[in-house]
């Protein structure tokens, strides 16, 4: 399965103060194969030779003969809706590459969820993991909330736009937006009440799923 580029780098986080409480780390070994093969285009294939699930985790990428880094990501079945890692299955993505310079021959999992709850590794990545959890499901439920109050309300095309731009951005309003803008014509009004009640129990269901996972994320935010 291979990692979207939207979920490389989560810079996001850093501009938010956070306070989380941290699940337990797991008393289990994690114990991940990990493969790099060679090609056009590079990939990198992590099997979770571990007996748990693994539903989320932070990948590092390196250079061995410097220890310099090419970067981080964090891939998480919740987020991109895609199975988490059973026992012998394996997770892969491209290479991350800077233009001119070599691919990295280092790959190594950082941190992790499993998914009993318990976690493991760096505590900073463990925290962006949860972190990133909760600000989705909390993107998604408010455009749920929006799309509810609209679809109640029996809002025009024009006005959901209106009210669109007082939303904060997000993977779930860009989506919306688009829908919008991809239906101008008066005739297609029964059809877009159709589409966006659709869009409202898939947003429904993404943030209901995000918090019914172990760990539930516990998250406040510092002005």
């Amino acid at each position: 399965m291979n990692i979207p580029a939207a979920l490389w780098t989560l810079t996001a986080v850093a501009f938010v103060s956070l306070t989380m409480h941290i699940p337990s780390q797991t008393a289990e070994e994690p114990r991940f194969d990990i493969e790099i093969r060679a090609g056009e285009r590079p990939i990198y294939l992590v099997t979770n030779q571990s007996s748990k699930t693994l539903t989320a985790c932070a990948v590092n990428f390196s250079f061995s003969s410097t220890s310099k880094k090419q970067g981080e990501m964090v891939w998480d079945s919740l987020l991109v809706d895609e199975p988490p890692i059973e026992p012998n299955a394996h997770m892969s993505g491209y290479l991350p590459h800077a233009v001119g310079n070599p691919y990295p021959d280092k790959v190594e999992i950082i941190a992790g969820v499993w998914a009993d709850g318990e976690t493991f590794g760096q505590p900073e990545w463990v925290k962006i993991i949860l972190t990133s959890r909760e600000m989705q499901a909390s993107a998604y439920e408010r455009a749920a909330n929006f799309l509810q109050r609209g679809l109640d309300q029996n809002w025009s095309r024009d006005q959901f736009l209106q009210a669109l731009d007082e939303m904060p951005n997000s993977v779930a309003t860009s989506s919306i937006r688009s829908t919008l803008e991809a239906n101008q014509s008066a005739e297609r009004a029964r059809v877009l009440r159709h589409i966006l009640l659709g869009m409202l129990d898939t947003f429904t269901g993404k943030y209901e799923r995000i918090r019914k996972a172990k760990p539930a994320a516990s998250v406040t935010t510092n002005s």
